[in-house]
């Protein structure tokens, strides 16, 4: 949070690094600060699934990869 400069009740833009060329991304997330290691992120599904494209899968299951995908923060 300090690295992005963001504070508790902050609202943010999250948005998908992906090399598709879509724009995913969602708005209006608030900020809560949360002891998880730097570099990541939390937050709910299904409000994040517009972030996860329909085709990117797990390589060894298929599954979504809905655990773990790269993504851009924004303070709005």
């Amino acid at each position: 949070m300090a690295k992005q400069q963001l504070n508790n009740g902050d609202k943010v833009k999250i948005t998908t690094v992906s090399n598709d060329n879509i724009v995913r991304s969602i708005t209006d997330f608030k900020v809560v600060e949360y002891t998880i290691p730097a570099g990541c992120v939390a937050a709910y599904y299904p409000e994040t699934n517009p972030l996860v494209p329909l085709e990117s899968t797990a390589d060894d299951c298929g599954t979504p990869t809905y655990k773990s995908i790269a993504v851009s923060i924004e303070k709005i």
